[in-house]
């Protein structure tokens, strides 16, 4: 399957469906968001006086954009002979079905329109099943327990069940699109695909895309959706999305980020299973693993983001979610896995020996964990204790067996490429051991000590054996018993999110200080007038591009000087606010046209680059908004 790199995605809590600027359909996924991925092509085509034409081809213009809050997508498509198709996509908050409306100016052309489906249900390619039933105008494919139908208002005048075989072109649906005639059978097998015609002339067609686990709830389903006005499903999906902003809480923000704003807000909505209490990085789109180990997972260190920052925005449900999800998924060893399934089991992974585990992540989860507990009252914080400690002693021993020297054993780094001691990975064990410590002072006096006394002396090591006086900032870590002295963004970790040395204390500010000025030197990179800042030095992973999460962090880092100086040495204050300006064009510029923040941003074009959207990307940009917000009242 090829890689197709989303420009917009649109969703409720039972389909996630991903779309190119175009409007083609890239991957639904039903009824989870990391699966089954059903559809290898879902695209549209024109037929004229015997020449066809795919809708998303180079020939075609397209604007696409969100017209009444993130629940709908409106695509407008134009072609130079006058033909235009505007699209309405909507997924409604109540059921599985996928619903696009058609506008179709024919400009007095005559000829065909087509919707085509190259179908993978349940996520398998072969042995799939189709039928037409003409009594009920619905297109059926169908494997095992998983179903999709394809219903249209007008119905369709002509149809085909094909195969997607190139040792059988010519049972393909998508030959007979290009011929202009489709064979109209009833049933067909194996690797499957269809098509359906209506005359160009239709100026609107109401289309259904259905998904169900049987044939009954199928006909049900297609039963109901149809009883309802367009419009109607419209406006519910409309108002249940700005409903649930609304939710949130009120900041006082510059319009330019509004839009952006409350797009991170529905991608992490969209990327999380409330069900299940996971969210995928990214929704996946390189599906073989060609170029990457693919995103379509849960990493904790991803979520732990994305739970904190919708708590920061107003819904704190989430948070609790995954923790009971942690408590499920922790190994017998304490320690959690590299990735998983949304369901928590075991994804593929290249991390399933102790020195090729991502220790940071099992930090990273109990610092959550404990540090939400830290806030809780007294008598939740009492619940809170008897239902979790367990779990996060658990795993606070696991780190404290991987630190026995001062800095941990080796392991992979976060960014799952080098093996080694790391400046981040060190700075998220004493921020985990620091807050187990402080959930424990009424559980266990000598264990609350134990965990401060590690924490400190993790820090205390990171200062003497990872500081680069000559280079002012932290290394990446130990590799092969030696220091690796390329500047890498992750040491920032130790501002945000760990805040294992704090602007308030004036040797560690200056320390501070000098990390973030080196960080800017070495790894900003100018795109189009805006600044990013790449991973780190010598970075090869998609050519070396800025990534929009090392940006934020920076960003963050930033933030925290400017509000320690604010009100004692405004000229200061102003001038960290400052730099942050060309890094939010930069964030803002790089992402799609429907405001989805990316994993990267294209250094040659300045677009945006790899994994569209990137979960991690929008909590960061989510929780800048919030401490700009904060800073500049």
């Amino acid at each position: 399957m090829a890689i197709k790199q989303p420009n917009s995605i649109i969703g409720n809590s039972q389909l996630l469906a991903t779309l190119g600027m175009k409007g083609e359909i890239f991957n639904i996924y039903y009824p989870r968001r990391d699966h089954a991925q059903h559809v290898a092509d879902a695209l549209l085509a024109i037929n004229t006086y015997g020449n066809y034409h795919w809708l998303n081809t180079i020939d075609w213009q397209s604007k696409q954009y969100h017209p009444c809050g993130n629940g709908i997508l409106k695509t407008d498509l134009s072609h130079f002979s006058g033909i235009a198709v505007s699209i309405t996509d909507t997924i409604p908050p109540r059921y599985p079905v996928f619903m696009r409306c058609f506008e179709i100016d024919n400009n007095e052309i005559e000829g065909s329109f087509y919707t085509y489906f190259d179908f993978e249900v349940g996520g398998m390619r072969e042995k799939n099943a189709g039928f037409y039933d003409e009594e009920n105008d619905i297109l059926v494919q169908y494997w095992q327990n998983n179903y999709v139908g394809v219903v249209t208002t007008p119905p369709f005048d002509e149809w085909q069940l094909g195969k997607t075989l190139d040792t059988a072109w010519w049972t393909s649906a998508k030959w007979g699109i290009e011929r202009g005639e489709l064979q109209k059978n009833k049933e067909e097998i194996g690797n499957m695909n269809m098509a359906a015609r209506f005359p160009l002339e239709t100026k609107e067609i109401i289309e259904y895309i259905i998904f169900a686990e049987t044939r009954e709830e199928l006909y049900n389903l297609k039963t109901k959706i149809t009883s309802i006005s367009p419009g109607q499903l419209i406006t519910e999906t409309c108002d249940a999305w700005n409903k649930w902003i609304a939710r949130g809480k009120n900041i006082n923000m510059p319009d330019a980020f509004t839009e952006y704003y409350h797009q991170s807000l529905h991608v992490l909505r969209l990327l999380f299973d409330e069900r299940l209490g996971s969210m995928i990085a990214a929704p996946e789109f390189d599906h073989q693993y060609e170029k990457c180990g693919g995103y379509g997972f849960c990493w904790n260190r991803d979520t732990v983001e994305a739970v904190y920052a919708l708590q920061t925005a107003g819904y704190p449900e989430y948070l609790p979610r995954f923790i009971g999800w942690c408590k499920k998924t922790q190994l017998r060893d304490g320690s959690w896995f590299q990735r998983y399934w949304l369901d928590g089991t075991l994804a593929p992974s290249w991390g399933n020996f102790d020195y090729s585990t991502q220790i940071d992540e099992t930090a990273s989860t109990i610092y959550a964990m404990a540090r939400h507990g830290n806030t809780l009252p007294c008598d939740a914080r009492e619940d809170y204790i008897n239902k979790y400690w367990e779990t996060i002693e658990r795993g606070a021993e696991y780190l404290m067996r991987r630190t026995g020297e001062g800095l941990h054993s080796p392991c992979l780094d976060l960014w799952e490429t080098y093996y080694g001691c790391f400046t981040y990975t060190n700075a998220a064990i004493s921020a985990a051991l620091e807050a187990a410590s402080t959930l424990a002072e009424d559980q266990s006096k000598s264990t609350s000590l134990r965990y401060r006394s590690r924490a400190k002396w993790i820090k205390e090591s990171m200062i003497e054996r990872l500081w680069m006086p000559d280079a002012a900032c932290f290394a990446k870590g130990i590799i092969d018993g030696e220091i690796y002295p390329i500047i890498d963004a992750s040491v920032i970790g130790v501002v945000t999110p760990f805040r294992v040395l704090d602007p308030t204390v004036e040797d560690e500010r200056e320390k501070i200080i000098m990390m973030l000025n080196t960080i800017e030197d070495r790894l900003n990179y100018w795109v189009d007038g805006t600044r990013g800042i790449r991973r780190y030095e010598n970075d090869e992973y998609m050519s070396g591009n800025p990534w929009v999460v090392t940006t934020l962090w920076l960003m963050r880092a930033e933030l925290d000087l400017a509000e320690y100086f604010k009100g004692q040495d405004d000229e200061t204050y102003r001038t960290w606010v400052k730099k942050t300006d060309t890094h939010m064009d930069f964030v803002t510029s790089g992402a799609t046209s429907t405001k989805l923040l990316p994993e990267q941003v294209d250094k040659y074009t300045g677009n945006p680059a790899w994994a569209i959207p990137l979960g991690w990307s929008s909590a960061l940009f989510i929780e800048v908004v919030h401490q700009l917000n904060r800073i500049l009242k």
